[in-house]
Parts: structure tokens; sequence; C-alpha cells
């Protein structure tokens, strides 16, 4: 009984689908109708943009020989010459005549004799009339169609009137630029690719044609509408109005009794002129015959109904196991949840607990300095927590990129082993990292995530790693592409190693092992899956081997772009730290554009301690004004924020390289909380030499003050 109510609803649904069907083609045929004649519609006004900018642009040309020769009192012959080198059109020809005679010369010779340059126009009628030429150089001064009479074409006249020198005396004349009528037909067929069916003409304010298609019979535009439409002298009126007045569109039949569209866009820089774009009605609409389309749907109905019937079990159990599934994402979503509120509050704890017991022991030097190291510890584990929290959400949502730069692989295992040196100091552990067959010291790659990819790994080693020994080993060898070259990254530890079942979903996000040893190490689990995700995107491969209790070793291989742009000699002699003297750098003069005042009295206190002068811009613009103020070398370098207001970092950076002064050289480094790869890329592309992401780190900022200031020697 069941299976018969079933079937019975399946039935009802179907044809009530059908019926749908039936009434949403016809409603969506006349929207789409409706959208067909506004593009067409849009497609008219663009033709009509094209004609009117080139109808400006013949009538400037005319202006401009007139210009010359009213200026230069030329005679006919004169200007003829002139006229004749100066234009670069072959298909456009100049005529002048005298106002009083109508006879002159042309610059083309008749078709009848080559020798032959005289013209005249007391046939032609086109200065019967001589409204149509005005003084005003604002306006466009072009004729209707008429035949040229040197060469029988069929033409368009822009004219001005000008002065003719004859002996001493000037005489009035028109003078004329013919051009052939073709042209602008041209025009419109290149402009109008792709809406080929569309047949194009021009009318006056009464009608007549000035240029017309051949899908128009009569002389006369609305003699043709009431050749084969009905309509009296009041809508007749009504509609001249119409078409004069604006843009639009209005239905017609033609010579044939065929529906067509006619879009009417007057041609605002020739008074009383409008361009008819017409269209047959068919062309636009879709086919009304849709029993097809419902028999398909009704047989496909009918199909997905046997489908139903015999694998809705089937169905049901796959629901199941996705019901499941998602039961299980989402529960590995909220411990990540509960696991992130319990990691952010305990530095949080941390930060908190600690400031208030510096200000309450703030006469205690040697306490108050140990309390501020532990706020530092647990301000740099909030950033790691927050940065990886915000590099999972780009990577899940498939926004991550890479962006190459320029980089030392030297200053790069400088870094990884100050950062393993300092995490080491509270643990009992034997650290070692190893180099070997570094050719290459600069390479192009993403150093972010490069120096991403590297910390993760080597910073998971030492977090599960009590007592032992971690080992790091960097090397270099051949690629299979010159430009190449292939980077070993190893590191290995006697820490506690990993199960087989957690290794086979290490990379999930969300995903810790559940070991009481684990639990009591800070973390979100997103650092394996952020790695692989990286490695994955450069085109390399992460290898693990672990044992529990034993320890782990991951391998990292990855093909990276040499950068033969610098010199690669001499970088095997190991590596070197920075000297902890920065009286090098004392004295320094640096422009700080920065708008929030505790974020200024941050970097100037820090500032002051190496004895570096410091001064302030509030915005983007005091910034740019403090600049173009200064003298030469007033300043050594620029810490600018980006979102400042007035004007942001990039838009002040771009401006400064923009100044004619030597200023626009002066060295400028990003100093922001924008600390994505594709924001460093942004700086480096403005003009800016370096970034430095906020919260500022102090070793940072010194090493880029003296990387600035051993460049600029």
């Amino acid at each position: 009984m069941k299976k018969i109510w079933i079937g019975i609803t399946n039935i009802l649904i179907m044809l009530a689908i059908v019926l749908f069907v039936i009434i949403y083609t016809n409603v969506d045929h006349a929207k789409i109708y409706d959208n067909q004649i506004k593009t067409f519609e849009g497609t008219a006004t663009r033709m009509n943009n094209m004609t009117e900018n080139y109808l400006k642009s013949e009538q400037d040309i005319c202006d401009n020989w007139a210009n010359y020769i009213n200026s230069k009192s030329l005679s006919m012959a004169e200007a003829l010459d002139f006229i004749i080198t100066s234009k670069k059109s072959p298909y456009a020809a100049a005529h002048i005549v005298y106002k009083d005679t109508l006879v002159g010369l042309s610059s083309s010779a008749s078709i009848k004799d080559n020798t032959n340059y005289s013209i005249s126009y007391k046939e032609i009628g086109l200065f019967k009339n001589t409204d149509w030429i005005s003084d005003d150089y604002d306006s466009i001064n072009v004729s209707r169609t008429y035949t040229n009479p040197t060469n029988a074409i069929q033409s368009l006249a822009f004219s001005r009137r000008v002065k003719i020198n004859d002996n001493g005396v000037l005489n009035d004349a028109y003078l004329l630029r013919v051009i052939p009528t073709s042209i602008i037909t041209d025009k419109w067929a290149k402009t109008q690719e792709g809406a080929e069916d569309i047949e194009l003409s021009l009318i006056n304010k009464e009608g007549n044609y000035i240029i017309r298609d051949q899908a128009y019979k009569n002389s006369n535009f609305y003699e043709f509408y009431k050749s084969y439409n009905t309509i009296d002298e009041k809508g007749l009126d009504n509609l001249k109005n119409t078409v004069n007045g604006k843009d639009g569109s209005f239905e017609m039949k033609n010579n044939h009794g065929t529906k067509c569209i006619i879009a009417h866009t007057p041609v605002g820089t020739v008074g009383g002129w409008v361009l008819l774009s017409y269209i047959q009605a068919d062309h636009l609409s879709i086919n009304n015959d849709n029993w097809l389309l419902v028999g398909v749907i009704v047989f496909g109905l009918i199909i997905l109904f046997i489908i139903d019937l015999i694998y809705m079990n089937h169905f049901y159990i796959k629901l199941k196991y996705l019901s499941k599934e998602a039961d299980s994402a989402n529960k590995a979503k909220t411990d990540f949840l509960s696991t992130m509120s319990h990691d952010i509050r305990t530095p949080m704890n941390a930060i908190v607990g600690l400031t208030t017991l510096t200000e309450k022991n703030i006469n205690d030097v040697n306490l108050v300095k140990e309390y501020n190291r532990k706020i530092a510890l647990a301000s740099n584990h909030l950033l790691t927590l927050i940065n990886d929290i915000l590099d999972i959400s780009k990577v899940e949502s498939g926004k991550i990129s890479l962006n190459p730069m320029s980089f030392s692989l030297v200053e790069m295992i400088e870094n990884l082993t100050n950062m393993a040196n300092h995490l080491i100091n509270d643990k009992n552990i034997e650290f070692n990292f190893n180099t070997s067959n570094i050719d290459y010291e600069y390479l192009y790659a993403d150093k972010l995530r490069l120096n991403q990819i590297f910390i993760n790994i080597l910073s998971n080693a030492i977090k599960y790693t009590d007592n032992g020994s971690i080992t790091a080993s960097l090397n270099e060898s051949k690629s299979e592409s010159d430009e190449y070259v292939k980077l070993t990254y190893i590191v290995s530890d006697t820490g506690i190693g990993m199960t087989k079942e957690f290794m086979e979903k290490m990379y999930d996000p969300f995903i810790r092992e559940t070991d009481s040893r684990i639990n009591r190490v800070e973390g979100t689990g997103l650092g394996l899956a952020i790695i692989k995700k990286m490695v994955d995107l450069m085109g390399g491969t992460i290898e693990c081997e672990s044992k529990l209790d034993e320890g782990t070793k991951f391998t990292i291989i990855l093909d990276i772009k040499k950068d033969l742009n610098h010199n690669n000699d001499n970088i095997n002699d190991g590596i070197k730290a920075l000297s902890d003297d920065y009286s090098d750098i004392a004295n320094m003069n640096i422009l700080i554009a920065e708008d929030n005042d505790i974020n200024y009295e941050i970097i100037n206190e820090m500032l002051k301690m190496y004895n570096i002068n410091s001064y302030r811009a509030k915005d983007g613009l005091e910034c740019l004004n403090m600049i173009k103020d200064s003298k030469p070398n007033q300043y050594d370098l620029i810490f600018m924020d980006i979102q400042m207001p007035k004007m942001n970092g990039l838009e002040v950076t771009k401006n400064i390289r923009g100044l004619d002064s030597d200023v626009k050289n002066i060295p400028i480094i990003a100093m922001t909380a924008d600390a994505f790869s594709e924001n460093i890329k942004e700086c480096i592309n403005a003009g800016m030499n370096g970034h430095i992401s906020k919260p500022i780190d102090l070793n940072l900022v010194l090493k880029e003050i003296r990387r600035i200031k051993e460049e600029r020697k």
C-alpha cells in the first residue's frame, strides 16, 4: 500500500513539474525577449556613440584646416596644397567653393578628366539653405548625403566658412571635407561584430534618410512606417516626437509584414539626426515550441522514478555513511574550537596575569625582566596560534597562493638556527644544524611560505622532544632543470614519535594525537596540514618516518628557482651571526608613518634604545608632504604603515616614487599588520624596499635598518 502511495505521489509530482515547466517556459521566454530588446537597445547606443565620436573627429580635422587657412590668408590653390600635404586619409577629399558663385577647386581630380580640379556646387543644392553651417566651433556642420561631383560617390560633407585671399582681397568661401558614406557604414559593420543581423540608418528630424539601409524602401522613414503599419496623424506625430526626443525602441512591420524592432538614438553631436537600428523580431525571440523539452523532462522524470525505486536502499545506506562522516567532521571542528579556545586563553591568561604582577612589582628590576620575558614568550605563542588559524582558513577556502621573491638562503638558515637555539634553552636537547653543497645562496621563491615550512617542521621536533637530540640538515643538489636547484631539508628527532594510525591522518586539519604527553604541548593541530598544503603548492614532496617513543624524521624535497642576478661566490664559509653592536646605525633619522599613538610610542622607544632619531607622520598625506618638503638625505629611512587615514601607505609610496627630486629614492619599509605573502608582494610592487609585520620583532627591525644602511653605502 505504501508503494502505491509513493507511486501516486511521484506521478502527481511529475505532472506538477511538467505544468510548471510549461508555465515557466512561457514566462521565461517573455523575460528573455525583453532582455534581448534591452541588449539590442544597448548595442544601438554603442553604435550611436561611435557615430558621434567619428563625426566629431572628422569635424575637428575640417576645423583645423579652416583655422590654418584663415590664419595664413591663403589663396585657394595654397589652401588646397596645404590640405593635400597634411591630410592622412586616402578616402577624404577637400572642396573649396566661393560663397557667391559656388564654384572652386577640389583636392581630387575629376574621374572624367584627371587634369581637371575645378568643382561646382551650383546644381547640388547643399547651399540653398546654409543654416547647417554654424560659426560655433563646438558645433558639427555636416551635410545630408549627396553625390560627390568629382567622383559621383554618395558622400557627406563637413564644412566651415573660410576667407580666401584673391590678390589681397579676402573673399568668403565654404571649405568642405568630403567623406564617402561607405566609411561610416564600414565602421558600423566593424563595431557590430557578433550582431550582424542589425541594420543601421541615419535620418533627420523629418524622417528623410541621410544614410539608408536596404531594409527601407522609401526615401522617408515615416512614409515607410505609414505604408506598412496602421497609424493616424496624431500617432505619427507622437512617434516623431519619441524618435527625436530620446533613446528607446518600438515594434513595426516591414514591407513583408514581418514584425521588426526599431531602436532609435538621437545623435547628440548633430541636432535633428537620429540613428535607427533595425532587426527582425524573430532574430531576438526563442523557439516557442517547447513540447520536445516537456517530453524530454517527462521521460527523464519517469527514469528517475524507476531509479528511485531500485536504488532507494542504496541511497539510504550512503546517506547514513555521509551522516556519520559529517558528524565526525563536526566533532573534529568542535574539538578544535574547544582546544583553540583553551590554547588561546592560556597565553592570554599569562599575559594578563604577568602584566598585573609587573605593575605590583614595578620596583623589582630582575623580577620585572623575568615577567617581561614570559610575556614575550606568551605573546609569540599567541601570534603563532592566530597565524595558524588564518592560514588554515585560507587553505580550506582555496585562496592561498605563492608570491615569489629573491631571498638569501644563508639568511634563512641563520633565522632557523637562532629560532631553534631560543626554543631549546629550557630543554635538555642536543641540537645540530648541518648544511652541505650550498652553491647558490640567492634563490627565487615564496620566502614566507618556505620559511614557514622549515620553521614549523623544526619547531614540531622541539615541541615533542624533551630529552635527546635534534638534527636538521639542508643541502642543495642538481635539479632536472638548469634554472632550478633541488633543496633537501631533513629534520630528525629522538622525541615521542607517532603511531601508525595517527600517521595516516596527520595531515588532516584539526587533528592531534590523543596522548597525555601531547596534551601538555600547546598547539592547534594545524601545523602539519598547513605544511603539507604549502609543499604541494610549491610542487615538492614530504615524507615522514616515525616510531612511537623512538622519534620522527621528516624529509622535504623542493625544486627552487635560482636567482642568478646575485653573486653566489664564497657562501660556504659558514653561517655568521650579526654583531650585537649596533653603534653603526646610531644617529640615523627615521620617519615613521603611523596613525596609532601606541604603535608609534612602541617603535619610537625601541629606536631610542639604539640612539636612533625618529620623526612621526600621523597619516599618509602628512607623510607625503613631509617628504616633499624634506632636503636630500634628511631622512635615512621611512617605516610605512599601510592602513592609514587620508592616504594609505601604498598610495604614499607610489606618490613618493613619482617625485622629481632625489628624495624619491628614500628607502621605505612596510611596518604593518597585513602579514600575508600577497600583502608583502603588494608592498614590493608599490615600490617599497622591505616588509616588517606587526607585532614588531625588534631584532628584525634592527636587521632591516642595518641592511638599508649597508645598501646605501
